[in-house]
């Protein structure tokens, strides 16, 4: 770890967590008032110094609880160890089990100390900005960053909000006018993938106020995350330009670097042209104008392809990471590890500390070398770099249960032990989307302060008593069934098994989205048990937040999974012209859709509405509020503005989507497909259009949930209970 931290640099970094300790201390008492509601005067809050490790200290001292650290984002860790380990609480993406009142704080005693033994700990992905977090104000990212230090994270990615002005700026030093710097942006929602060089001006234009908007939101994000001692991730200049420049630059080597799915990549200044040196001193200054300072900056040429065609690609890193260190003598250059990016050659032309590599999915796809059976593994890892092992729980920001436990619960342990991992720096996780399955992430970033590999089984039991809050057998049992079942998934499936409501209309299902499956890693039987057992703890937890949460979404998941077996009958049926058989069939599944959308009314999680107002919210005129909502619309339904393989890659289950898109799609199918059987002349549904005047069509979704969680699993559970499991019987 020395060429990551040098004795200068650890000297730099205690100065800076110094002065920002007097503000960033409100935030610790403001997090603290929130979880222990009226013990303020029983709580004590010390920082101090430490060059090595961090750490966090809870010891019990005359009544008082005092909570030590050497930065108050472990401090906050430390917090939440008190709170999930000693009230039994916690908060959460899905739900909170906080005491409504406290009459006084368990004792610690003797004295609690843990370090950490991995010094970074990594968080986001570029298109959780886009798939979960592309509408989000103010008061979302500071719920969101209070709950990054409290799991301990000091590195989250904070490349994107503010991009549109560090662009807009460099585009006018280079002669742009506001109206060729507008056809470079992309509009909302799609700020991910121009930014991995992926595309431009999709869902564009933007305007000048939400340019400013999002400048001042990613101002307010660094100043918290700095106060509490956390080092954000910044986009740093890797050679990505608008195509555009090849014209204004005629004479520089500019490249156009291919298509991506259906979308024209920017163009790739190659580093060794003198062009690339001016743009870049350009884009940092600006940068550091509108951001400050920072060392982590993140970029990846030619992610997910691209034309790299006669570029020398150990050159080109070089030059990238000196344009860096121009600007920021400590900078390190993270990339991400994935679909066998950062190549080798790009790896050998930066020295032993100068980047920090992410294996984004080492728990399905390690890329590190040490596990030769990884459909994704590097002989020769990441060389001498310094890497990071992370966790991959979401893709798209699709709904479902979903996890790798045993993986997250010994990987980076094992990492550690492997002559390969002894370059491991961090664990983190880089989900496409957040919001759900929370344990996920809480187990993942547990590994950061363990010695050794984690009992999957005991840490259940803990998750269970303070998601909970108390000791409950039945819900305890539900859990280990769904961590035995859903949460254990095998091999390198790329997130949650997709519910067939959600796809394209067809007798065949074997995905929804392109790169995704529906097929079942588990016994849907395991879930049904789970199901039963978590509504046995109805009458005891019915009154916990997060109780009702996970009501609701493990009964939309046995719903999604009953829902393929009722689909293999519509396909039986049509197959063998038995009308009768394929109309009930067909009946039970649209009735399946409008339960499962009725049950998820109940919570703010699974609202379209929400997802719509928050997307209106960012507009500053009429006609930019309803861009905004087609954006956000199109991004979870066909993704592009033409039909391709990305149409349903971000799907939804949610209440208001089901009902007015996918219920009516399914309708419109089986009404073909009758058509069919009664050797009718009928065009074949054309989905693309289907959805695309979805998209277009301006219609009111319900923000606030409705209905009670709990009486509507219930109510679910009493009328499919029995032919449910008479169907897995069979």
């Amino acid at each position: 770890m020395k060429a990551l931290f040098t004795p200068l640099l650890l000297a730099a970094l205690l100065v800076l967590q110094t002065t920002a300790a007097l503000a960033a201390n409100e935030n610790v008492k403001r997090i603290a008032a929130k979880m222990m509601p009226g013990q303020s005067q029983n709580l004590r809050f010390e920082q101090v110094a430490a060059a090595d490790k961090d750490f966090f200290e809870l010891e019990t001292i005359d009544g008082k609880l005092t909570v030590r650290g050497n930065t108050q984002g472990s401090m906050a860790r430390g917090l939440n160890h008190y709170l999930r380990h000693y009230l039994h609480a916690t908060t959460s993406w899905t739900g909170k089990n906080l005491p409504a009142k406290l009459t006084a704080l368990p004792a610690v005693s003797p004295k609690l100390h843990v370090e950490a033994t991995l010094p970074l700990r990594y968080y986001l992905n570029y298109c959780t900005y886009s798939y979960s977090m592309a509408y989000w104000d103010w008061e979302r990212w500071e719920e969101e960053i209070d709950w990054m230090a409290m799991q301990g994270i000091n590195m989250p990615l904070v490349a994107v909000n503010g991009q549109y002005a560090v662009w807009q700026n460099t585009l006018r030093r280079l002669g742009y006018t506001q109206e060729e710097i507008l056809r470079f942006l992309p509009g909302p929602g799609y700020e991910a993938w121009w930014l991995m060089g992926n595309l431009e001006e999709c869902g564009g234009p933007v305007s000048q106020a939400f340019i400013d908007r999002q400048a001042e939101l990613q101002r307010k994000m660094l100043q918290r995350m700095r106060e509490y001692g956390m080092e954000p991730v910044m986009q740093g200049f890797y050679g990505m330009v608008p195509n555009s420049l090849i014209e204004k630059y005629p004479q520089a080597d500019i490249r156009n670097t291919g298509k991506w799915i259906t979308y024209q990549r920017p163009a790739f200044i190659v580093p060794t042209d003198s062009l690339f040196g001016k743009v870049a001193r350009i884009y940092y200054q600006e940068q550091e104008k509108l951001f400050g300072r920072t060392r982590y900056f993140g970029g990846d040429p030619f992610h997910e392809g691209g034309n790299a065609e006669g570029v020398n690609i150990t050159a080109a890193a070089t030059c990238i990471h000196q344009s860096m260190k121009e600007a920021h003598p400590q900078a390190v250059w993270v990339l991400q590890g994935w679909g066998g990016n950062p190549w080798t050659s790009l790896l050998k032309g930066l020295k032993q500390g100068e980047a920090v590599v992410l294996d984004l999915m080492a728990c399905g796809r390690p890329q590190w070398g040490g596990v030769p059976s990884s459909i994704a593994h590097r002989p020769d890892g990441y060389l001498d770099h310094h890497w990071i092992w992370c966790a991959l729980p979401n893709f798209g920001g699709r709904i479902g249960l979903y996890g790798k436990l045993h993986s997250y619960a010994t990987g980076v342990i094992e990492a550690q032990k492997h002559p390969l991992g002894k370059q491991v720096c961090g664990v983190g996780t880089t989900p496409e989307g957040i919001g759900s399955n929370p344990m996920d992430y809480e187990l993942t970033y547990d590994m950061a302060w363990q010695t050794d590999t984690v009992d999957v089984e005991d840490w259940i039991n803990n998750y269970a008593l303070y998601r909970y809050g108390v000791r409950n057998e039945a819900a305890r049992k539900s859990l280990q069934l769904q961590a035995a079942s859903a949460y254990n998934c095998p091999g390198p499936s790329d997130g949650p098994q997709e519910s067939f409501f959600c796809a394209r209309p067809s007798l065949k299902v074997p995905f929804v989205s392109t790169w995704g499956t529906a097929r079942l890693y588990y016994q849907p039987q395991i879930l049904v048990e789970a199901w039963t057992q978590l509504l046995k703890a109805s009458p005891s937890l019915q009154k916990v937040d997060t109780y009702r949460y996970d009501a609701v979404d493990l009964t939309r998941q046995v719903l999604a999974d009953y829902g393929k077996h009722v689909h293999a009958q519509i396909a039986r049926a049509y197959q063998a012209n038995d009308r009768s058989a394929f109309d009930r069939s067909a009946k039970k599944f649209l009735e399946l859709i409008a339960d499962q959308d009725q049950l998820l009314a109940t919570r703010r999680e699974f609202l379209l509405g929400e997802w719509i107002r928050q997307a209106a919210s960012c507009g500053f005129s009429v006609a930019e509020k309803q861009q905004y909502v087609r954006n956000a619309k199109r991004q979870i339904s066909t993704w592009a503005s033409v039909d391709s393989d990305l149409h349903e890659y971000a799907h939804k289950e949610w209440n208001g989507m089901l009902s007015t898109l996918y219920a009516p799609r399914w309708s419109a199918y089986f009404d073909y497909l009758r058509a069919q059987m009664d050797k009718k002349e009928v065009k074949a549904v054309d989905f693309f259009a289907f959805d695309t005047e979805w998209i277009n069509r301006e219609e009111h979704f319900a923000s606030t949930p409705k209905g009670n969680e709990v009486e509507g699993a219930l109510r679910i559970y009493q009328k499919y209970i029995t032919e449910i499991n008479k169907a897995y019987e069979n």
